[in-house]
């Protein structure tokens, strides 16, 4: 049987979702994997392909859910490559902009150009224009089972709706599973070292971005409302004037408020969103240490901080609480610990989380998350300021670990988040300080990622 073609984009979906759903690894790793081996030269054509692996991995219960109403043979049945091959085909239908007649002879050509024989493509074709013939009266899950229905019209596994339910209540819980559904518009960070952000958004209004606006919560952030492109395609990206990171992740850096001349640790520093951010605000003044397990993320946050024009860390590949005990540095002024989370607070942008997580996982992280703060806090200076953030929306990662944490640490105390924010945030910021204690975001009521941060002070 021929190979799936290299030149086209449905094809390289295709291919894409088919190893996905095989192992279910991390969908973006898997994207460039085979991105990086296609033949798809217009950047038009690549940015299809991930429109559609993100689009049918985000709506698949729902989709599997119609396709097995409109087919007499199980999906579970089916050959991977039908099974998926069909997914795309409903996406495309229900989902996007892309003619009928293109999203179906586009399906069925690369069933021609695979060999496959006349039924198959005949099973096929029935199934996608009866999705298309019923298209404005679909079928809807049974009602009578509130988990069930909820899991399949919005695509979430049942034992995480369930949790939410408990949770949030039937009328919030739905109105988070559309959040989590939706595309977010691309959010940048300005570097204000460089550019003011009133500067920036004239210029990118006049010029690639004409509805780009403030964002109403960081004095930094800029949403790109109706921008599809990739932020590569900007100016101010290769002049160093901003990176992408949403207004939620800036905030946990403005929590910390890093000073210049201060000794400052990145312990989780992934690619260096917040690390590079933590250094505009030092005014690129002072030492800053970064950890992460992973080499390709440390040497793309050189990259960033090499493109951003800024001062390039001490940066170290490894357990960060290994490494510093064998290092043995003098102790730091702030430390932050953007913790390894389950990242339901950021589905919007990572669809395959939901179906990558387990209950499990809320168990076994936690333990993790704990172990950093418990490794860590020995290396931070008396009278010095700690962070301690996820993308996450669960109590078990969050308040938990913190009150375990606290509870064992009567050395460190809480800092009242609004008390530093409204220092250098607009006035609305203050809806998302709880309590004198949490800052927290919610993509259903703010329209960022959901995240959690809490600052500590040793005393």
């Amino acid at each position: 049987m021929p190979r799936l073609p290299k030149t086209n984009p449905r094809a390289v979906a295709l291919k894409v979702l088919i190893r996905w759903e095989k192992g279910k690894p991390l969908l973006d790793e898997v994207l460039s994997q085979v991105l990086t081996k296609s033949v798809l030269p217009d950047e038009r054509d690549r940015a299809l392909v991930g429109e559609l692996v993100n689009g049918v991995v985000r709506h698949l219960y729902y989709l599997d859910f119609l396709i097995a109403r409109f087919s007499e043979h199980p999906l579970d049945k089916m050959d991977p490559e039908v099974r998926n091959l069909l997914r795309l085909g409903a996406y495309q239908l229900l989902y996007t902009r892309i003619p009928e007649k293109v999203a179906i002879a586009e399906g069925l050509k690369i069933l021609s150009q695979r060999k496959r024989g006349e039924w198959i493509r005949g099973l096929v074709n029935a199934i996608l224009h009866k999705l298309l013939e019923n298209k404005n009266c679909l079928p809807e899950p049974p009602d009578f089972n509130k988990i069930y229905y909820l899991s399949v019209k919005h695509s979430f596994p049942e034992w995480l709706v369930k949790r939410w339910l408990k949770r949030f209540g039937e009328k919030e819980t739905e109105v988070l599973l559309k959040a989590s559904n939706e595309r977010p518009a691309l959010v940048i960070r300005v570097n204000l070292l460089k550019v003011s952000r009133d500067n920036l958004l004239i210029y990118l209004q006049k010029d690639q971005v004409p509805e780009a606006k403030a964002c109403p919560y960081t004095p930094s952030g800029i949403v790109l409302e109706g921008f599809r492109g990739k932020v590569t395609e900007l100016k101010p990206y290769h002049f160093g004037w901003i990176s992408v990171q949403d207004s939620a992740s800036q905030l946990v850096s403005y929590l910390l408020n890093p000073r210049p001349g201060e000794r400052v640790l990145d312990a989780c520093a992934g690619v260096g969103g917040k690390t590079t951010h933590l250094a505009e605000l030092m005014q690129d003044k002072g030492t800053i240490w970064a950890f992460d397990l992973y080499e390709w993320r440390i040497e793309k946050l050189k990259e960033n901080f090499q493109r951003l024009g800024l001062k390039l860390p001490q940066v170290f590949v490894g357990d960060v609480v290994e490494k510093l005990n064998e290092i043995k540095p003098p102790l730091f002024d702030r430390i932050l610990i953007d913790a390894p989370c389950t990242g339901t607070g950021v589905i919007r942008k990572h669809p395959d989380i939901k179906w990558a997580r387990t209950e499990e996982d809320f168990l076994k992280i936690p333990e993790r998350q704990l172990r950093l703060l418990e490794g860590l806090s020995p290396f931070l200076k008396k009278g010095g300021i700690m962070v301690y953030a996820t993308c996450s929306l669960e109590p078990e990662e969050n308040e938990e670990v913190m009150q375990k944490f606290l509870q064992s640490h009567p050395e460190f105390v809480i800092e009242d988040p609004l008390k530093v924010l409204s220092r250098t945030c607009p006035e609305k910021v203050k809806e998302l300080c709880l309590e004198g204690k949490y800052l927290k975001t919610y993509p259903h009521k703010h329209g960022l990622d959901g995240f959690f941060a809490i600052r500590l002070r040793k005393t």
